[in-house]
């Protein structure tokens, strides 16, 4: 009986890692065919533009591109909808639904910090006052101000430095110090330090962990977000169409945002993910979920509450350029998966 148990196990783990390298291949012929496609669609744009400026017939160099580029077009559009609608559900299998209760799960809060004595304190005791929360831990990034001294007169249960400079360093010490002392079936929640995100929103993520390794918040329902944050008109759709490449890539999910930290997961899951996770820079949120999308674990995107920064921002903040290089770097990222 022993012997056949374990040659099913490992029936089953080579039928996974086959749906795996499957979905691999399949999900980089979406996303490339799809790259194609808009590219050339903007190239067909300029060169249609061009014929403003020449009649149709003169120069023939321009109207054989137009035709080559429309040909591109077509193919790369329709070879999308083939990898996509019909390869896919043809050689992948769909994942039903599932149900893990949470039963008595002990809730642990990493905040990132760095040089937010404004805010820590109260988003300490924002947290510490949310009924579902049992410990908050604060990691701050080796601030120049009194971040850490704050932090631990506001009640903070443990306040650690991280050496290492960088956005993800810092989320990767939160997530790991967090998870001291929690079960496998307990939870660890990640959220920045400078009151943008509500501690009130925690019993969103709850109830959404009975169906899933990681719910992610996004920051791009309207209803949700104040004002003036920096998910202006040009952050938030940018924001929203990496999002999308993510969610062509890895067909199922469904995508809204690429760089809220405000999420929650089980700490079992954290443990399989863990040695996976390796980006330092501000490109640490979507390279923590693709990396979970690609060991077939289940994401779920829930909107979150989303308020104007208190201090100055330490990441991309409103910063165009800095955006820029980021979201060029999350599609290096996705383009190297």
């Amino acid at each position: 009986m022993r012997s056949i148990s374990m040659a099913n196990s490992i029936e089953t783990k080579t039928s996974t890692s086959a749906t795996m390298r499957r979905a691999t291949l399949i999900g980089r012929l979406a996303l490339y065919s799809l790259t194609v496609f808009m590219i050339s669609c903007l190239f067909v744009l300029v060169v249609s533009c061009l014929w403003l400026l020449f009649p149709l017939s003169e120069p023939l160099w321009l109207l054989r591109l137009h035709r080559l580029l429309v040909a591109v077009t077509l193919s790369s559009g329709f070879a999308f909808f083939i990898v996509l609608f019909i390869i896919h559900r043809l050689f992948i299998p769909r994942q039903d639904f599932s149900f893990r209760p949470l039963t008595n799960a002990k809730v642990h809060v990493g905040l990132t910090a760095y040089n937010d004595e404004l805010c820590i304190g109260d988003a300490v005791q924002a947290f510490k006052s949310c009924p579902y929360v049992d410990k908050v831990i604060v990691v701050e990034n080796n601030s120049k101000d009194n971040t850490y001294q704050i932090a631990l007169e506001s009640g903070a249960d443990r306040v650690v430095t991280e050496q290492i400079p960088g956005y993800g360093s810092c989320c990767m010490r939160a997530l790991e110090e967090s998870a001291i002392g929690l079960g496998d079936d307990d939870v660890i929640v990640l959220c920045e330090g400078d009151m943008t995100f509500s501690a009130d929103d925690v019993k969103k993520f709850l109830a959404y962990l009975d169906n899933c390794d990681l719910v992610l918040g996004t920051r791009a329902t309207q209803e949700l977000r104040a004002a003036k944050t920096q998910m202006d008109w040009l952050i938030n759709p940018a924001n929203q169409i990496v999002a999308k490449m993510i969610q062509v890539r890895f067909w199922g999910v469904r995508l809204t945002d690429v760089g809220c930290t405000y999420r929650a997961m089980r700490v079992g899951s954290y443990h399989c993910l863990k040695k996976h996770l390796w980006v330092r820079g501000n490109h640490f949120s979507p390279h923590m979920y693709i990396e979970l999308l690609k060991l077939r674990m289940r994401l779920i995107e829930i909107p979150v509450v989303f308020q104007i920064r208190a201090g100055e921002s330490k990441g991309v903040g409103s910063n165009k350029i800095k955006a820029a290089r980021v979201a060029i770097r999350m599609l290096g990222l996705l383009y190297n998966t």
